[in-house]
Formats: structure tokens, sequence, C-alpha cells
């Protein structure tokens, strides 16, 4: 028999050792079986049958290098070592092979389950096949061995899902496999699960599957899957244990979560497996990242500003916040770029301050702003859809200032723009710019005109000239803004300004008929009067308490008797006052007292034009508004107008509904406490001079209150005008000396006790829902603090006969003053103070009178007193006595308990100071030391400043709810 000694050589070395032992087998099992064989060529052809398929291979052995070439198997395969030992054994003489056995492995299923069996078929006979496999039996190795011999202990032949995995090594050595009776192909490579995307309901679910080409599945370890004739494992391709675990479960997405599923969750799944979506779920697509701006127009002449991050171009899908959202109409979301997203997030807010998905509308200047400083920086697309030049800055304004007949012209020019006054004070005082132009566009406020002529021009625009004729009392104003323009001042508005800057302003004869010789400086109030009536002017005289105000209006009233009757409003105490003062100076005036029970003829003779000059109260006023409404009146003066400082009384209610041509207010103090009293004032003399009192509030009253400069400046440039005040000590040189002093005294063991117990009460202040403290309860705190510091008796359970150590300074001082033949007025605002003083001058043998709201004869008392032989000591209540009253006599004024009003003191005080007084004034202030008395005086500076403030151009400084507590504050 040949060898092939070269042939076996090359055979084995090609071949591994699994391999030839499952040739040798095949050969012994006798499967292999010669076609063909042509030794004149050297070639030899066999078929080899191993497992359910049979090959042919073809010998050369006289060509060791090409010895082989089987089909399909690749040389050094078990197939070509069969040949090889076939050849060896003479098989060239061989027809065909016996038909070998062959093992076969019978799987049927229950349920999802397999069951198994094993077989040897031979001639189509199939035996169960002997545990252990003979040797001759071809296919047969270890791992088919080992599954048919522990098969054998399996209940019913069902494999356990452990043991999955043995089950498919032994399937891959057996020759056949058959599948519930049907030949079917066991591989090792696994079928991979896929991510699954479908609907449900509203949501969209994201699971693991089976491929659809997978029809049958057994989990185990590991799970088995038939797919395509093949019996194979289940694979989970790239996924890592992790997100096997997060989809072991479907995942529900929201339909608002659809975005993060498609464009970044998918997108990393497809990295990992195969994803499978439902023909309703978004596709995800590729597309570029881009930074752009929209620009579009907003109701209301507004510009919106709307950044974006978008995917492609037209874009098809935006970022929202951290969410991806498909643009209406697209069905497809593109794979996101976080990096690249956070890089244009972060270039966005840089460039711009805003966020993607954000809407920003601007308007006015905001717009134009935003145009002018902030676009300009930034770098992504712009996509205008508005015009941008509605909204983008122009030149600059030029003003133009001009009278137009009666009519006060203030244009600023831009091009072919004219901008009104109105438009651009509007635009200052909101703190804006920048101006916006009638066609479009803005312009930038003329900063240094306005700088310059700012204050005038807000109250030309508040005052009605931008609307109409000028009005006569906005002439300064005007005039100056003319003559700053280089612009023509007309002759009749020259003469208007010296008649309200009392520049030049001509000197009036007195009037005939006036019984009296008017000083220089009374001569000048009269003609300022008679002047501002002819002008429609409303005006104030404010000079000081006892300049002669009453005699300065009877002469403008004298003068202009003809033109109608005059009413003259004032306090029920100095309504005699006026009537002997008209009968002294005036005695050809008709006059009559509205009062009392002849009010009503009175009233009747006023309308039937019988009466040049009527009189009346403040009270009568309120209670006769209606019927003297209806009284067209020339004059209407009100005296001691402070009474109408409450713009919401109805004392000042019905002062303003009065008719009347012109109308005068006299007062020594047009503020006491608050600027609003000043707009009260002018609400009546000039209705809308300072606007609403929300706009005086706002823009002068509470600005000017809180020491700001330009509004003081402001509102002393409006009032000066028609405000003429005069002082006492520049006008009235004649007037002797006046002396302010403070006194302080200890307080009484008695007012320790009263007083410290009234400051326990602080402990006991609620709150209101602003969480101040209760004003009211202040107040009340206060008020039993200062009553302590005068007198224990004064507060609820003192003793009337307790100690003061004021009372006791108090009578050290009179008996002095009257040893040396001085009289003095004694004041408080608490008569019940006043009972107390009383016992005191009776037991020290001094005499007084008293005047309070109770007293009848008020002039009887006043005559008395005045009187050189009279009792040297006049008690008096604040409230009553503190205007209307001539008590030269008295060269002393003793202030018993400081008021935080200093203008009422100061009214007071004046009742001795004042002309026909011929010695110094000395006006006394007791003080109890350590007490609130202390921190009244300085309160009482603060307050006076106030209206020093606006009538003399000085410091401002008011009461306020702070100053109010710090009150209570220990000493």
């Amino acid at each position: 028999m040949p060898t092939f000694t070269a042939l076996r050589a090359a055979l084995r070395k090609a071949t591994p050792a699994r391999a030839w032992s499952v040739g040798e087998r095949t050969f012994e099992a006798g499967r292999v079986a010669l076609r063909s064989a042509d030794p004149d060529d050297d070639e030899y052809v066999f078929s080899v049958t191993i497992g359910p398929t049979a090959s042919e291979v073809t010998l050369w052995p006289e060509d060791p290098d090409w010895a082989v070439e089987p089909e399909p198997p690749t040389r050094g395969s078990a197939h070509a070592v069969a040949a090889l030992l076939a050849l060896e054994a003479g098989l060239e003489d061989l027809d065909e092979a016996e038909a070998p056995a062959e093992v076969i492995v019978s799987l049927t299923t229950r349920g999802d389950r397999l069951c198994i069996a094993g077989w040897l078929e031979q001639d189509g006979q199939r035996t169960p096949a002997p545990v252990p496999l003979p040797a001759s039996v071809p296919g047969g190795g270890k791992q088919l061995d080992h599954l048919l011999r522990t098969a054998r202990s399996w209940a019913g032949g069902q494999v356990p899902p452990r043991a999955y995995r043995p089950l498919l090594n032994g399937l891959l050595e057996c020759d056949r496999v058959e599948l519930d009776g049907a030949p079917i192909q066991v591989s090792r490579q696994p079928v991979d699960v896929v991510a699954l995307v479908d609907r449900l309901g509203p949501h969209v679910r994201l699971r693991l599957a089976d491929p659809p080409e997978v029809e049958r599945a057994f989990p185990g370890e590991p799970d088995l899957v038939v797919a395509e004739g093949r019996i194979q494992p289940r694979g989970y391709g790239r996924l890592t244990q992790l997100e096997q675990h997060r989809l072991a479960t479907p995942v529900l997405y929201a339909p608002h979560e659809v975005g993060i599923l498609t464009s970044r969750r998918l997108p990393e799944l497809e990295s990992m497996v195969r994803v499978i979506r439902a023909d309703d779920v978004p596709q995800t697509t590729k597309a570029g990242l881009q930074l752009r701006l929209d620009l579009r127009p907003s109701p209301g002449g507004a510009l919106e500003v709307a950044p974006r991050i978008v995917y492609g171009e037209p874009p098809v899908a935006e970022l929202l916040g951290h969410e991806l959202v498909p643009l209406a109409g697209m069905h497809a979301l593109p794979a996101r770029d976080p990096r690249d997203e956070e890089r244009l997030r972060a270039q966005l807010k840089r460039e711009l301050g805003m966020r993607p998905g954000e809407r920003r509308v601007v308007r006015g200047p905001e717009a134009a702003r935003f145009l002018e400083q902030r676009l300009p920086g930034f770098t992504g697309e712009v996509h205008e859809q508005v015009n941008l030049d509605l909204f983008r800055i122009r030149g600059d304004l030029t003003p133009a200032v001009a009278m137009r007949g009666e009519r006060l012209d203030v244009q600023f020019t831009v091009g072919d723009a004219l901008i009104g006054l109105p438009r651009v004070m509007d635009a200052w005082e909101r703190g804006e710019s920048l101006v916006p132009l009638p066609d479009g566009g803005f312009a930038p406020l003329p900063a240094a005109w306005l700088a310059q002529h700012g204050a005038a021009a807000i109250h030309l625009v508040e005052g009605g000239a931008t609307s109409g004729p000028l009005p006569s009392h906005l002439a300064p104003v005007a005039a100056d803004l003319l003559t700053a323009s280089d612009a023509p001042v007309p002759p009749d508005l020259r003469a208007l300004v010296r008649v309200l800057r009392r520049d030049g302003m001509p000197e009036l004869t007195p009037p005939d008929g006036l019984r009296a010789t008017l000083r220089d400086y009374q001569r000048t109030g009269w003609s300022w009067l008679r002047l501002m009536e002819r002008q429609g002017l409303g005006c104030v005289l404010a000079d000081d308490m006892g300049l002669g105000k009453t005699l300065q209006t009877l002469a403008c009233v004298l003068d202009g008797k003809d033109d109608g009757p005059t009413l003259v409003v004032a306090p029920r105490s100095v309504l005699q006052n006026w009537q002997d003062e008209a009968a002294r100076f005036a005695p050809d005036l008709r006059v009559g007292a509205l009062h009392g029970a002849r009010r009503g003829k009175v009233l009747d003779a006023l309308r039937d034009g019988e009466l040049d000059l009527v009189v009346t109260t403040y009270g009568t006023l309120r209670q006769d508004a209606d019927d003297l409404r209806r009284v067209a009146l020339r004059l209407v003066v009100l005296d001691e107008a402070q009474a109408i400082k409450n713009p919401d009384s109805q004392t000042a209610r019905a002062a303003r509904s009065l008719k009347a041509e012109h109308r005068v207010a006299l007062t020594g103090t047009p503020i006491e406490n608050h600027l609003s009293e000043l707009w009260s004032l002018f609400s009546f003399l000039m209705p809308g001079f300072f606007g609403s009192r929300e706009h005086f509030d706002v823009t002068l009253g509470g600005p000017a209150a809180s020491g700001d400069p330009r509004a003081i400046e402001s509102l002393r440039t409006r009032v000066a005008p028609f405000v003429l005040r005069r002082l006492k000590s520049e006008v009235a040189k004649e007037l002797p000396p006046r002396t302010d002093l403070v006194l302080r005294c200890p307080m009484s063991p008695a007012q320790k006790q009263a007083y410290d117990a009234a400051k326990r009460g602080r402990s006991a202040l609620t709150t209101t829902k602003s969480g101040q403290p209760n004003r009211l309860a202040v107040l009340e705190i206060l008020t039993r603090m200062r009553q302590a510091a005068c007198h224990a008796g004064l507060v609820p359970g003192g003793s009337p006969d307790a100690a003061s150590g004021k009372l006791d300074l108090l009578m050290e001082h009179l008996d002095e003053l009257v040893d040396e033949g001085h009289a003095a007025l004694v004041f408080s605002q608490w008569t019940s103070l006043l009972d107390l003083v009383e016992p005191r001058l009776e037991a020290a043998g001094i005499r007084f009178v008293r005047l309070d709201g109770s007293t009848r004869d008020r002039a009887g008392v006043v005559e008395r007193f005045q009187d050189p032989q009279g009792p040297p000591v006049f008690l008096i209540s604040l409230k009553a006595g503190g205007t209307g009253l001539n008590l030269t006599r008295a060269d002393h004024v003793v202030h018993l308990d400081p008021w935080w009003n200093p203008a009422a003191e100061q009214q007071a005080t004046d009742r001795a100071h004042r002309i026909g007084q011929e010695r110094p004034v000395f006006a006394w202030k007791l003080v109890s030391e350590g007490t609130v008395e202390e921190r009244v005086l300085a309160l009482q500076e603060r307050k006076k400043a106030l209206a020093d403030a606006v009538l003399a151009g000085q410091g401002v400084a008011s009461l306020g709810a702070d100053e109010l507590l710090a009150l209570l504050d220990d000493e």
C-alpha cells in the first residue's frame, strides 16, 4: 500500500489536534466515499460526511503544497484528514461507502420550555442513543455525550433554563438537530435584542425586544431564540449591565419628553444596539447647531428679542431650557451635541445676557439702547422680521423757543422731525435718556439744555403753557426761557414779569378814603395785591404777625370796591377785629358780618350788591357753602389761611367752591407742618397750579421734604412770585428787639414717678399691618409724658396738689416780673394746666385774666388786660388765643409746654411782639430736664426749616414717622 508521507506531513502541520481527531473518527465510522480517481493526473475526489452535511475533498498526493482542495472546508480541516486516511487505506478501489449511523437530538417544546431526546439513526431506523456514545459514531463529542448523559436525570427530558448553555454546546457537536420534528441548525452567533420605540396611548414607550426575525424565545441562561431556522443565544449588543438594568422594564416618555428621547437617548442607544422606531415616532436626524436671534414686532410698538439655539437650517428643532423641541411640522429630531449647546449657552449669556428660548419685549428707549449697545456684540445669526429703523437712535435734538401770539412755542428738531416739549419732559421725568420721535426712532435728550432749563420746562408743561395761551402765572418762567434762547420777549410779557418779580414794579397811590398813613413796606404790599388782582393772579400775603396784613388788604378792597363785593373768611376770634379795622381805616366801605342770627339778611344784602365787604368765619363758610358759591364775588380773602391746610377738609372744599375773580390768602405761616399744605393753599388760589395732589407729592412735595435740592429749588421758584413775605426784623425797624430764652427746671418726685410710668407704656405698643407701631398709641404715650413733665395732676389718677418743678419756676419768674412792673402772657395748650396755675397766682396775690375756648367776652378780657392798670398776667389757651389778638401791653411771653408746631408758638408770641410794642419782648420756654420736651425743641427747629426752605430757599427737614417714634427714645 503506497504511503503519502509528504501529504501527511503537510496536512498534519496545518490541522489542529481536535480537527485531526474528528477526521479520524469520521474515517473510522465509514463516512468517507470515493467519488472519482485519476491516477494519471494524481487526482482523487472523496465525499466526506461530518454531521448532517457531506462535502467533497480533492487530493493531489504528489503535490504537497496543493495536495488538498476541500469544498467548502479549508485545508487543514477534519474533512481532509478523513479523506487522507481513506486514501492511505486504499479506498480508491471502493465504490459507495455504507451509510453511517447518525446522532440525532430531538427537541420538543412545552410552552416556553424545551424537552430533549437523543437518537441514533442508520438506514432510516432510529434507536435511543446509548450513553456513552460509541466511539464509532462520528459527530459525538464530549459535550454532546455529557448532554445526553445529563438529560437522563431531567424529568420528562425537560431542560432546566440553567442548563441552556451546556445544551447549546452539546447541540453544536450533534450530527442533526430537530425542533418539533423539523430539522434546525444551531449557531453560537447571538441574535441581539433591539430597542423598540412605539406609542402607548399619549406616551412613547422604550423597551428591549427581540428583532422581527426571532420566531420563538426560551428564557434561560443564556436565553435561546429561534430565528431564521436556527437556534441561537440571545445577545445584548454593546449594552452595558447598567443599560440592561435600566431597560429591564419598559420606560414611558410623556409627550413633552419625546424630544429628550429622540434627540439624546436614542442616539446613545444606537451606538450600543439596533433601534427600531414605530412609524409615528420622530426619527433622529443629523443637523447642524446654530445660535440665532429673531427680532420681531410686538404689540404697542415694542420690539421682541428672541434668542434661539436651533438645529438645522432651516431649523427643525429648538432648545427650550434643557429640552429639545421639534418645530411645527417636523417629524424628526437631530441628535444632540451637549458640549456645543453649552458653548452656545455661554456665548448667548455673555453677549446678550439672555437664555435660549427667552422672549424679551423691549419698549421705547430700551429697544433703542439694545440695538445701539448690545446687538453689535452679538456674533450669531440675526433674523430681522421688523423694520429696525423704527427703534434706532438718530441725531441730536435742537431746541427752538418763541412766542407765537399768546402761546409759548417750545419745539425740538432732529432732521425733519419736530418733537414737542411735553414729550421731551415726560421722558426726562421718567429718568430716560432717549425720547421717541413721531415717525419712529429715538433721539438723545438734550442733557445740557435740560440741566439749565429742565425745572422751568416742567413748570411750563404742568402749568398748561404748551396746550393753550400762556397762563399769567407762568410769565416769569416763559420770559427767562425766551431770554436764554435769544428769543424776543413781548412788551406785555415784560410788564407782567416786573409785577411778579417785584422788579421795577410801580407803586400805587393809596386809594381815596383810606384813613391811615401806610409805611413803606405796607405801600409796597397793597400795590402788589392790587397789581396781582389786575393780572388775574392769586397770591399770598405772608408778612410776619403784626405787620398790618389787614390794613394792606383793606386798601386793596377799598381801591376796587366798585368792581364787586369782597368776602373775607377769618377765624371767629378776629371777626370783630376786621369790622373794627374796616370802620377805622376805610369808613367808606359798606361792611357786613355774615355770622350769627342775622346771616340771612347779610347774605341777601350781599346778593343785592348792597355791601362792599362781608366778613365771615370758617365755620359759617362750611355751613353756608351752598349759598355762598352762588354769589359772584370780586375778591375772596382767607385770613389765617392755614385753616385750609388739609385739602380734604370741608373747610378747604368750601373755600375752593367759591366763585371769585381774584383770591388772596393772608397767613404768616403758609407752611406749618407739611408741604401738602402749600398744595392746598394754591389749589384755592389758582386751581391746577401744582397739578394733581398725587403728582405734587411724587414730583415736588415728597422729594423736597427729603432734601432733594432740585425739588426744593423748583418749588421755591414756582412759589416765589406769588408769595410776598416780609419779616419784622427786615421792615419794622421801629419794633423793639425780641429775645427767645429756654428755662430748664428739674421735675419733682411726683412728676418723675408719673413720667416714668407713662414712658413704660412703650412696651405695650401694638403694630399695624405694615409693622409700624400704631400712630395714635404713640401720640397718646407722648401726650402722657409731656403732661407729666408739666404736672403730675394732668395725668389720669394724678393729684392736683402734687408738687411741680415747672410751676415752681413759673411762680418765681412771675413774682419777679410783676415786682419789676412787667406784664406777661402765659400760654398752654392744656386748659387743665391753666386751672392748676390759677390757685398759685391767687395764693401769691398776683392778679390775672384768662382766655380760652369757653370765654364769651373776648374783647372785654383783652381790654381789661390792655389797660395799664389791669392785671399783669394773662393766662391764654394756645388754641383760643394764638391768633387775632393785639396784646402789646405784655413784654414777656411764657410757653408752659413746648408744642412741636413752631408756627403756633410763633403766632402766640406775636400777640405781644407786633406794631405798637414799645419795649423789648422776651419769649420764655419752660422745659423739664431729661424729658421729651427737650427733643420737642429740636423738632421745632427742623419743622421751621420746612417753611424756610420754600419761602427763603433754605434746607428742608420735616417730621416723619421715624422722628415721631424717636421722641419715645430714652433720654
